[in-house]
């Protein structure tokens, strides 16, 4: 992250940047309103490849806008630092009569007010900022970045000003079908996508024991939704060991073989990308799980099947439910440790 801390193995599902000239706002695929822009400053990536967008204080949203119809569904991200002082920085997907919209302040790092959609902000370093609007219901057929002297009642294209001659520095926009963002895909004249990540291991590689055996990962997730932790799977077929997220923010274990042998939960897994630790266990008839050092979840009937990979952020053998998270750390233990050990391990 942006203070040099390890967040761990980064995993994400496919995604595309539908938002073509993603670094370049001088170019003609923006439309410019009451501003000039600027290239050749330095970006979050190091290169000398982001715009200045000043103000020509000749009224209406000083900013730039991509009228391309993106659809519905949306993450809109931008990368976006302060320039002159008491300047807001905003995002906005223009749909008529309604406008999911977000201001931040790119001074103190925070989000001012959002509006038809999940607004955040997240320091990247040297001052840069990723703004996010994310998981917008409405159609969105504008994707328009700017700057405000006010933080305005509804929509900053249509209610925002700023001062002749104020800027913000911007870079990297990037529009997404999803209900969260994922990591920055780079554009320079049309869409592009990123493949999906993909971290795997075949269980004959390493100690693995199919009598017993003890799991317990650190990890965070964007999602919470159909989110998989990690998956100890049977070959091809819909079968194993599994740690997933479900809706309504539930943490399941998970074990699968002729038939589901196990089905352990745990409620209130909190917010989207929080870190935690969950331990689980494998053994004929003795099945357990921890979830951030709390009450041991048990199953006492069931049997393990025999798996051959160790996959990492991903569901069964079909590849789905990617995490969009961060495995921090995986321990394996061929043998079963005890319920104390798994709760200080989770702790």
């Amino acid at each position: 992250d942006a203070t040099g801390a390890v967040k761990g193995l980064l995993i994400e599902e496919a995604r595309t940047n539908l938002q073509v000239h993603s670094g370049d706002f001088s170019n003609s695929a923006w439309t410019k309103s009451a501003s000039t822009v600027d290239t050749s400053y330095v970006a979050p990536d190091g290169t000398s490849t982001a715009s200045k967008l000043t103000s020509t204080g000749a009224g209406g949203a000083s900013g730039v806008y991509d009228s391309n119809p993106k659809g519905t569904g949306m993450s809109l991200t931008c990368f976006m630092k302060a320039g002159s002082s008491g300047v807001y920085g905003w995002i906005e997907g223009i749909v008529g009569g309604t406008s999911p919209n977000a201001t931040f302040d790119l001074e103190n790092g925070t989000v001012v007010r959002s509006r038809e959609c999940d607004a955040s902000i997240e320091s990247v370093g040297n001052g840069w900022f990723r703004c996010v609007l994310a998981n917008t219901t409405n159609a969105i057929s504008f994707f328009s970045v700017g700057g405000s002297d006010n933080t305005y009642l509804t929509s900053p294209w249509a209610q925002s000003s700023l001062t002749q001659g104020k800027f913000i520095y911007a870079w990297g926009a990037q529009a997404e079908t999803g209900a969260f963002p994922t990591s920055y895909i780079p554009t320079t004249g049309a869409t592009a996508t990123r493949a999906r990540d993909l971290a795997e291991i075949p269980t004959s590689a390493f100690g693995y024991n199919n009598d017993k055996g003890t799991v317990v990962c650190e990890f965070d997730s964007a999602s919470i939704n159909f989110s998989t932790i990690f998956t100890l799977a049977v070959g091809p077929v819909s079968e194993g060991m599994t740690a997933i997220i479900y809706p309504a923010n539930r943490v399941s274990y998970q074990v699968v073989n002729s038939g589901t042998q196990v089905n352990l939960n745990f409620d209130a897994y909190a917010t989207a990308s929080q870190v935690s630790k969950v331990a689980t266990v494998y053994a004929k008839d003795d099945f357990a799980a921890v979830l951030n050092g709390g009450a041991v979840a048990t199953d006492t009937a069931g049997s393990v099947p025999l798996v051959s990979t160790l996959k990492l952020g991903v569901y069964w053998g079909a590849g789905d439910f990617f995490m969009s998270g961060h495995i921090k750390s995986i321990q394996y233990y061929p043998r079963r440790l005890t319920n104390t050990q798994l709760q200080e391990l989770t702790t």
